[in-house]
């Protein structure tokens, strides 16, 4: 477990503030300068906090040097030393059996090999097993994938998750990529502005984002404003086309919110077909403005009187229902999918 308890960092005029804990494989996703890697440097040592504790495993390691603090490091660059072999950069300060960790992390034919000759794939795997020579208590991954090639990409991350799970630390894997995101980790932490918005479990941040900003930055298309007009069983929000039924019923009337439906769970109905209980009361007609093939699916761009609806249709779906041919359309927003939040903006 590693804690971080108020950790705040000014840097000019930006200001990193983290109050959270990481457990498991976590990844930490953000854009570029959101303050992920200033917040590993702080964990590590490399950087001193202005305030704030950082306890790992029970023990306070704010005030170590970083030779002190137990914590392995995997930097973007990999930081391997170019004029070695793969075994004597293994072997360089640490006392753990190189062979060993060379079989775990399947790099046992490189070992006799410069690190000039590696390719980025190799080089993250020997930057990897160089970490964990050390039988860390922590293990920190800073964009470990920038030099792969997209090819190899989720093999390597499929890989390094596999071998991660077996030490069973806790490990803070630093991307800006959500499919590496979801490929590697049990939980994500989503940052933004130098604060972590939202830390849970990977598929909860990805079907019930906490807020607006965390709900765009997982890349749901469908974000609008309502107020709850009545709760029950469903609750009633009023919107700008209407009323919408929700399923989550944790608001009260008057209650401002945001809701959002991911374009997968946006149907599009055919006249007279029995609606059922989910979609009953959640139709709205529209008119298709764009239609993109995206393999296998198709993304119907939808305009209705006042807001633009993006739809996700499976290829076989898109052709039965002859979408190609039609121009209005009518659609329903699944009520235990139609996610909402508390207004904060």
């Amino acid at each position: 477990m590693l804690e971080l308890k108020g950790v705040s960092k000014k840097l000019g005029s930006f200001r990193l503030q983290v109050d959270c804990e990481f457990e498991g494989i976590t990844a930490v996703l953000g854009p570029s300068g959101c303050g992920k890697t200033t917040m590993l440097n702080i964990i590590a040592g490399l950087i001193r906090q202005d305030s704030g504790s950082i306890i790992l495993n029970g023990r306070d390691i704010s005030n170590l040097p970083p030779e002190k603090r137990r914590i392995g490091y995997v930097f973007q660059d990999y930081a391997l030393f170019p004029h070695m072999t793969v075994r004597e950069n293994l072997s360089y300060g640490n006392r753990g059996s190189v062979d060993e960790i060379a079989e775990i992390s399947g790099i046992t034919h490189l070992l006799d090999r410069s690190v000039r000759l590696l390719s980025g794939g190799e080089k993250q795997r020997v930057a990897l097993a160089r970490a964990l020579i050390t039988e860390p208590d922590l293990l920190l991954l800073d964009e470990p994938m920038s030099s792969v090639d997209e090819l190899m990409r989720k093999r390597l991350i499929v890989e390094m998750g596999s071998i991660l799970k077996n030490y069973r630390i806790p490990v803070v894997y630093v991307t800006h990529s959500r499919r590496e995101a979801f490929l590697m980790a049990d939980r994500i932490a989503v940052m933004l502005g130098g604060k972590i918005l939202q830390i849970d479990e990977a598929e909860k941040v990805f079907e019930e984002p906490k807020n607006r900003h965390v709900a765009e930055f997982m890349g749901v298309e469908n974000i609008y404003d309502g107020i709850v007009k009545s709760s029950g069983k469903y609750i009633e929000i009023e919107w700008s086309e209407g009323t919408v039924y929700s399923a989550k019923n944790s608001f009260q009337k008057g209650d401002e919110v945001v809701f959002c439906i991911r374009p997968e769970y946006v149907m599009v109905v055919r006249e007279g077909k029995p609606l059922g209980e989910m979609l009953d009361g959640n139709v709205f007609h529209g008119s298709v403005i764009k239609r993109i093939n995206v393999g296998g699916m198709h993304e119907l761009l939808v305009k209705l009187e006042n807001e633009l609806v993006t739809s996700l249709i499976p290829d076989h779906a898109y052709h039965r229902l002859g979408l190609d041919e039609k121009d209005e359309v009518m659609i329903g927003f699944k009520k235990n999918r139609v996610h909402v939040m508390k207004r904060t903006d």
